[in-house]
């Protein structure tokens, strides 16, 4: 069950992102990926984006204290069905590798139901429900865009 404080939270990351996508520059050569995923690490928010629309929205959970998420932009490098972890011997189902190391990707959380998404739970990863993280292994592919951000984007008066 999602509470008012997180809908209100999802809510402004939506508009963050929708206002800084609309920035970005046009230039007609398509350039740009048509599918893309936006995590806004202080909202605990990933949007999918397709062709700078919104596709998809949902809760993550990603890097705790001492073990934070790496921000930037990252492509989607490989895709697994249910690989294990060989640091923490658990498996992530629909693996999204997202960093060069091969240690930082998107995927399913193996805790039991959602009460830890919206929280910094992770060893830095991008945990996802079990319907989202099916849903974005399937619209993900390799090559796609995977921003990572600290912080939503503000506006300059």
């Amino acid at each position: 069950m999602i509470c008012l404080t997180e809908l209100v939270r999802i809510f402004f990351g939506v508009l963050a992102v929708s206002w800084s996508a609309s920035l970005a520059p046009a230039d007609g050569l398509g350039d740009t990926p048509s599918r893309e995923a936006v995590i806004l690490i202080d909202y605990q928010t990933i949007i999918f984006l397709e062709n700078g629309r919104e596709a998809n929205l949902a809760l993550v959970s990603t890097g705790r204290a001492g073990y934070n998420t790496p921000t930037g932009t990252f492509e989607v490098l490989y895709r697994r069905r249910a690989p294990v972890s060989s640091s923490y011997g658990v498996r992530m189902p629909y693996w999204l590798c997202i960093h060069p190391s091969g240690q930082i990707g998107l995927h399913q959380t193996f805790l039991s139901g959602t009460n830890f998404l919206g929280t910094r739970r992770s060893h830095g990863c991008i945990r996802l429900g079990e319907i989202t993280a099916r849903w974005s292994y399937d619209w993900l592919s390799v090559g796609s865009t995977v921003r990572v951000q600290a912080r939503s984007p503000r506006r300059v008066s």
